[in-house]
């Protein structure tokens, strides 16, 4: 006997009133009521009393008494139902798996009933294709492909350049040569005249451009597209991977890729450490030390130096996989008017095409539509908070404020860039980071907090991030300033990734601490002392042994 098949009972409910007459002489009424009652009780009564013309003052009494009956006789029926099933239940005479199968398939059903249908996107399945083909013979392939592809965007992009820049020295040399001849057969208004004009031609060769770039690499992302679906066919199909006639291969050089490098970037100052967090469960983490600029782990200027296919390597495995890198860059500007270092990182971002992901000015502009309304949410409660805590006339200084604020971040996703997955751009207050009297409370180390909160929650397992919270160097920042800030970010940042081991998620594995590449080598050195003081380091144990 289980819940759904059990039955219901019938009561006898009883009801006695005197006569009109007298007092000791009794009308008895018996009515059969069903338990559970399902219906109403007070309609129950106007039927009773309908049917056996019950005075109509007995109304309130009857249906107080019946409401009390069913009530009661209600519970009882669930208690000695309940008792009865849990003696089965220890007994072992309920199928308890059959029970949850049942209920299993109720609740399918009732969901593909009502619930939305919705399939597969067509973004799902490109993602698992590529997925699937990074992961097999096809690795290589993909990458002349996709470095194939960005040998033309790069080499459009340097056309646009010249062509801009051709245009701008001959627009040069024309506005000099009529200021040289101002006064003389040159008026004020034809030098206006003509500076219109040559802002028209700017614009005219700017948009230009800018709309053979974006047929350029609409087509590319629809070829490349197409061009994977069929692979994936083929290998499923044949476990042989062919490249078919019209694919960009068709004109790649494979002696391309054996092309005399550039010159090696000049040594940087770098040390690793192995370290150990938490008392009891202990995790093992990777910290790296380096004197770097952040965007260099985003560019790729040579798509056939070996070393710049290496790095692309291990983006292209790891883009769909739990193991995603990322980095922090500092900006002042909101998404709507980015600027350095946000600008270089588009810069980097348009000398390929994105294939998985919106461009990344479209990311910005989606961004700052989307922040919009939260802005102005937030900013309206902290100006209510503001009144009521000090005065109408102490809060409008939130009125204005419509943009992010310091220790506030927005992310872009990207595939094409050589070592990130993953951008925060963290909003700071420039002016504030150059003193070296921050706390653990300051926006911007609380942002850090944030990032490293959704870098756990979102399988991102490398990070990196600016040590000093400057990209960088001034004349401020002496070595000792250094010092305090590094070990300030250093503390920060370990107490987050304590914290991070209860929040769930992806593990950070390796944390890359990037100093501002012009940092003196003293300095460094100085820096990289701090890691051992704060952090518990893994060192082999050395012993000796005796003959």
């Amino acid at each position: 006997m289980t819940a759904e098949n059990s039955e219901n009972t019938t009561k006898t409910f009883n009801y006695s009133f005197p006569t009109c007459t007298s007092e000791e002489v009794q009308f008895k009424l018996e009515v059969p009521v069903e338990i559970p009652h399902a219906g109403s009780t007070r309609e129950l009564v106007q039927r009773v009393i309908s049917m056996f013309h019950i005075p109509v003052y007995l109304e309130e009494d009857l249906n107080e008494k019946l409401a009390k009956f069913v009530a009661e006789e209600t519970k009882n029926f669930h208690n000695e139902r309940d008792k009865k099933l849990l003696n089965q239940l220890k007994n072992s005479e309920i199928n308890v798996e059959g029970i949850v199968k049942g209920w299993e398939k109720l609740f399918k059903d009732n969901v593909m009933e009502f619930a939305e249908q919705k399939g597969t996107s067509d973004e799902e399945v490109f993602a698992a294709a590529y997925h699937k083909l990074v992961h097999s013979p096809a690795l290589e392939t993909i990458l002349q492909v996709e470095n194939s592809y960005a040998k033309t965007v790069m080499n459009t992009l340097n056309n646009r350049d010249e062509d801009i820049k051709k245009l701008t020295q001959k627009q040069t040399e024309e506005m000099e040569e009529k200021v040289r001849l101002l006064n003389t057969s040159t008026t004020e208004e034809e030098i206006n005249e003509l500076a219109a004009q040559q802002f028209e031609q700017q614009a005219l060769v700017a948009g230009r451009w800018g709309s053979q770039l974006d047929a350029l690499r609409q087509t590319q992302r629809a070829q490349h597209r197409a061009w994977l679906m069929n692979t994936l066919e083929e290998y499923q199909s044949t476990s042989a991977l062919n490249t078919p006639s019209n694919s960009p291969l068709g004109t790649f050089s494979p002696e391309a890729g054996g092309a005399a490098a550039p010159a090696a970037a000049s040594e940087r100052l770098e040390e690793s450490f192995t370290i150990h967090l938490g008392s009891q469960l202990k995790q093992t983490h990777n910290i790296r030390i380096v004197a770097m600029d952040l965007l260099d782990l985003c560019s790729v200027d040579h798509v056939d130096n070996p070393s710049e296919s290496s790095r692309r390597l291990g983006t292209a495995l790891s883009l769909y996989g739990s193991e995603l890198a990322g980095a922090v860059l500092l900006t002042e500007a909101p998404p709507r008017r980015p600027a350095p270092p946000t600008t270089l990182l588009l810069r980097a971002a348009e000398r390929s095409t994105e294939h998985h992901f919106a461009d990344a000015d479209h990311q910005l502009r989606t961004i700052s539509e989307k922040v919009q309304e939260p802005v102005e949410r937030r900013n309206t409660q902290r100006l209510q908070q503001a009144e009521s805590a000090a005065g109408s006339g102490n809060g409008s200084r939130f009125k204005s404020k419509r943009n992010l604020q310091t220790g506030d971040i927005f992310i872009t996703k990207h595939s094409n860039l050589a070592e990130v997955h993953v951008v925060f751009h963290l909003i700071v207050d420039d002016s504030s980071l150059r003193s070296g009297d921050i706390t653990s409370r300051h926006p911007a180390i609380l942002g850090l907090r944030n990032i490293l909160k959704a870098a756990c929650s979102n399988d991102i397992t490398s990070i990196s991030i600016p040590l000093l919270l400057r990209h960088e160097m001034s004349e401020e920042m002496t070595a000792a300033w250094c010092v305090r800030r590094a070990e300030l970010v250093l503390k920060c940042v370990k107490g987050f990734m304590l914290e991070a081991a209860g929040w769930g998620g992806a593990e950070l594995r390796t944390l890359h601490f990037a100093l501002p590449p012009r940092a003196a080598p003293a300095t460094f050195a100085a820096l990289a002392a701090l890691t051992p003081n704060i952090f518990r380091v893994s060192n082999p144990v050395k012993f000796r042994t005796w003959c």
